[in-house]
C-alpha cells in the first residue's frame, strides 16, 4: 500500500533537506501529534548493550579499528547460535555489524546495516507481538527534523527487512508502538507536519500480523476554521489533495463537508495532480479575491487552469457554493447515490439504496418479501480493490452480521456477493431507471471454476489453497492462501471472466521494482486450475507464494519419515528415532523441514551435529547422531524435552548442544535403553 510521503514529493527530497534543517515546525513534544496514541517511553524487552573488552574478538574478525557505540549477544532467530549485533562509528551515524557464532566459538558474517540515505542512530533488539523470535531495530535520523526506523529478521543466512519507515521529505517521526502495554510491539506510527502534507499533522497507524504491517487508519489535526475567504479556498484544496492519496485520512471528509456546501468536487489527475500538489505544497498559486458583503469570488490560477470559488458567509463561516473552470465535476455522492437499486441477493430478490462519500459506505437493504429494513455500513476497501472498479465492503447491523462484499461494474451497477462465514451468495443490484441487463447465471465454462483446488505442488511444509465461488457467468470470488512453514498468505478478490479466462488487475499496486500492476488469471485446462501472475508472492508471507497449478479437491499429504527430512540416515535409525521420541515423533518432524548438520570430533568419535530448520522458525530442535546413539531435544511450551539411548548422558546435555539448550531453565530428561 503507498505511503502518503512518497508518491508525488521525491523529487524534492534534496529541497526538503535544506528547508527542514534549522526547522523550528517539529513539535517540542514528539509525540503531541500522535492522535490516537503515542510511543512508549522505554522498551521493557530490549536488553542492555554489553560494553567492555569482550568485543575485542569480534571487531578483530571484521578487521575494523572503530570506537564501539553498542555491542549485543542474543539468539535473535531462535536457531540456538548466537548473534552479535555491534554498532561502530561511521563518518555519518553508526555502521552496524550483525555476525553469528556456533557453539565451538566460530564466527560468520551475516551482514551489514547504516549504509541508507539516512543515518543509523541505534540499534536495538525487539520483540514483536505473538512472535518467539526477535528482531533488529535500525533508529534513522538525518540529525535534524526527522526520525524513523527499519525493522529486521534473520531468516538464515540473511538479514531480511521486514519494514522501513522514515519519512521521503526529510521531516518527519515514525516508531514502534505497544498499543496494549504488555511489553511487545503491535504496530508503528507515521507522524507527518512537513510540506509534504501540508503543513498538517498528520498521524498514520500500522498494524503487525505477525508477518509485517498492514495499514490500520491516520487522522490529521486540523486548526481552527478558516476565518477568511482565500483561507477557506486554500484549505480545501490542500485538504481534497491529501484526500486524493491512496491512504485515506479520517477527518478530512467532515471539514470538507463544512468548507464547501455545493453540489461539485475538484478531481486532479495525470499530470495536473502533480503540478498542483508541488505549487499547493509552497504556496505558489496566484489568488485572486473579490468579497462584497456577505459574499466573495475567489479565482485560482495554476499555469493555464483556473478555477473559480463562489462563498457566502452564513453564521459567521465563510462556505463554498459554486466552483466553476478546471477540475470540476459533479460530486461523487450524487452520481452514487440518487435512487434506489434493485436485484437479488441469491433467488431473494431485494431493493438497496447505496450511499458513496469519499470512502466511507452506507446505506439501507430490504428483502421484497418481508419489508424490513436491514442497516449497512461500511467501506471502499482498498485491500481488495480492483482497478477500474470500486470494490465496496458492507456489513449489516443485524443478530446474523452478514456482510456484502461487491464491485461498481458502473454507477448504476453493483456485482458481487452476502457472506456468513463460509456461506455465500451472489448478489447483484441495478439502479431503477438505467437500461442494463441483469447478469447471466453461471454457464458450463464458468462452472468449472467452482469448488475448493489444491496446489499440485503441496507439501507437508509448503502449500496452497484455492476457494472459488462462481457468482455469474462473467464473474468468480475466490480465497487464495498459502503457507511455508510459519509463513503464511492470504487474499480474496473478484475475477472478472472474460473467454474462459477470471482475471483480477489489482489497483495501484506495482509488481516488484516494475511499474506494472499485479494480474492474478486462472483458467481451466486439463482439469487443472492455472493460475498466472506476475508476482505469486503478493499479500504472502517472506519465501511464501501461491500455486500456480492447482488440482480440484484434495491431495493426499503424508507425514515425511525423519529419514526423508535429513533428521537420520537409514531406515533403521529411524525406527530407531521413532521408539526413542514416541508421541513426540510428529512434533520433530513439523519443525524439521530439513536439518543443518556439520560434523565435528567429539568425546573421540565424528558426529554429526545440527539443528532444525522450518521457515519462520529455526532451531527448534538439536540433534547428535553417532554410529550408536541418539541425541535429540524439542522446545515445548514448557521447557526443553530431550531424548538419548546413551546412559552416559541420561541426565545431562550433550555438550554440543549445550549451547542451544541453555535458553531454557527448565529441561525434561529422557532416557530408553535401546
Amino acid at each position: 500500500m503507498k505511503r502518503i510521503t512518497v508518491s508525488i514529493f521525491i523529487p524534492l527530497i534534496l529541497f526538503a533537506l535544506l528547508l527542514t534543517g534549522c526547522s523550528s515546525d517539529k513539535p517540542n513534544n514528539s509525540n503531541q501529534n500522535e492522535i490516537f496514541t503515542t510511543g512508549p517511553n522505554e522498551s521493557t524487552n530490549i536488553p542492555q548493550a554489553q560494553t567492555g573488552a569482550g568485543y575485542k574478538k569480534y571487531t578483530d574478525f571484521l578487521g575494523i579499528n572503530r570506537d564501539v557505540k553498542e555491542f549485543i549477544k542474543e539468539d535473535i532467530d531462535l536457531d540456538g547460535k548466537t548473534e552479535i549485533v555491534i554498532a561502530c562509528e561511521a563518518d555519518y551515524g553508526l555502521k552496524v555489524f550483525v555476525l553469528r557464532e556456533d557453539s565451538s566459538g566460530e564466527l560468520q558474517k551475516i551482514g551489514e546495516l547504516g549504509e541508507g540515505v539516512y543515518g543509523t542512530s541505534g540499534v536495538e533488539i525487539v520483540e514483536m507481538q505473538n512472535k518467539k523470535q526477535k528482531y533488529i531495530l535500525e533508529s534513522l535520523t538525518n540529525g535534524a527534523a526527522l526520525s524513523g526506523f527499519a525493522l529486521y529478521e534473520i531468516d538464515g543466512d540473511e538479514i531480511v527487512q521486514i519494514e522501513y519507515s522514515a519519512s521521503a521529505t526529510g521531516a518527519g517521526e515514525d516508531h514502534l508502538i505497544d498499543t496494549n502495554k504488555d511489553g511487545f510491539y503491535d504496530g508503528y506510527v507515521q507522524n507527518r507536519y512537513s510540506y509534504d502534507v501540508f503543513n498538517f499533522h498528520v498521524s498514520s497507524f500500522y498494524k503487525w500480523n505477525s508477518q509485517g504491517f498492514v495499514f490500520d487508519s491516520a487522522q490529521i489535526k486540523l486548526d481552527n476554521y478558516p476565518d477568511n475567504p482565500r483561507d477557506v479556498v486554500s484549505q480545501f484544496l490542500k485538504l481534497n489533495m491529501l484526500n486524493s492519496y491512496e491512504t485515506k485520512i479520517d477527518g478530512i471528509s467532515q471539514r470538507l463537508s463544512e468548507l464547501n456546501i455545493s453540489n461539485k468536487e475538484i478531481t486532479f489527475k495525470g499530470k495536473g495532480l502533480d503540478n498542483w500538489a508541488e505549487a499547493l505544497q509552497i504556496d505558489n498559486i496566484d489568488f485572486d479575491v473579490d468579497v462584497k458583503g456577505s459574499t466573495a469570488k475567489v479565482s485560482v490560477t495554476l499555469g493555464s487552469e483556473t478555477m473559480t470559488f463562489t462563498l457566502t458567509k452564513k453564521s459567521d463561516k465563510w462556505q463554498i457554493t459554486d466552483i466553476t473552470g478546471a477540475n470540476v465535476a459533479a460530486s461523487s455522492s450524487q452520481k452514487s447515490t440518487d435512487g434506489w437499486f434493485a436485484g437479488f441477493i441469491g433467488n431473494k430478490p431485494i431493493h438497496a439504496k447505496i450511499n458513496v462519500s469519499q470512502d466511507k459506505v452506507s446505506g439501507v437493504y430490504y428483502y421484497d418479501e418481508y419489508k424490513t429494513s436491514i442497516k449497512l455500513e461500511g467501506y471502499i476497501d482498498d485491500f481488495i480493490e480492483m482497478k477500474d472498479y470500486r470494490t465496496v465492503y458492507l456489513s449489516e447491523d443485524t443478530d446474523v452480521k452478514g456482510k456484502i462484499i461487491g464491485i461498481f461494474r458502473t454507477d448504476d451497477y453493483i456485482q458481487g456477493c452476502w457472506m456468513k462465514d463460509d456461506v455465500i451468495y451472489p448478489m447483484y443490484l441495478i439502479r431503477e431507471g438505467a437500461n442494463i441487463a441483469a447478469p447471466k447465471q453461471p454457464g458450463a465454462n464458468s462452472k468449472k471454476f467452482e469448488g475448493s483446488w489444491t496446489g499440485k505442488e503441496s507439501g507437508y511444509f509448503a502449500g496452497s489453497q484455492a476457494d472459488i465461488k462462481v457468482l455469474f457467468d462473467d464473474l468468480i470470488f475466490y480465497n487464495l492462501s498459502a503457507f511455508n512453514g510459519i509463513h503464511t498468505g492470504a487474499l480474496s478478490s473478484f475475477g472478472i471472466i472474460e473467454n474462459n479466462v477470471a482475471k483480477t488487475v489489482f489497483k495501484d499496486k506495482p509488481y516488484y521494482l516494475k511499474d506494472e500492476n499485479v494480474v492474478f488469471e486462472f483458467r481451466i485446462q486439463n482439469d487443472l486450475l492455472l493460475l498466472n501472475s506476475n508476482d505469486y508472492s503478493f499479500y504472502c508471507g517472506m519465501g511464501v507464494e501461491f500455486g500456480s497449478e492447482y488440482v480440484k479437491g484434495g491431495i493426499d499429504i503424508k507425514m515425511p519419515t525423519a529419514l526423508e527430512v535429513g533428521i537420520v540416515e537409514t531406515k533403521e535409525q529411524d525406527e530407531l528415532f521413532k521408539k526413542l521420541v514416541g508421541d513426540k515423533y510428529s512434533d520433530f518432524i513439523m519443525y524439521t523441514s530439513h536439518v543443518f548438520y556439520s560434523e565435528l570430533t567429539w568425546n573421540g568419535e565424528k558426529v554429526k551435529a545440527g539443528e532444525s530448520y522450518l521457515r519462520g522458525y529455526s532451531g527448534c530442535c538439536w540433534y547428535i547422531i553417532s554410529k550408536e546413539h541418539i541425541y535429540a531435544a524439542i522446545i515445548g511450551d514448557d521447557g526443553i524435552y530431550y531424548y538419548t539411548n546413551d546412559k552416559n548422558y541420561a541426565d545431562r546435555i550433550p555438550e554440543p548442544m549445550a549451547e542451544w539448550a541453555s535458553r531454557s531453565d527448565k529441561i525434561f530428561y529422557n532416557y530408553k535403553e535401546l
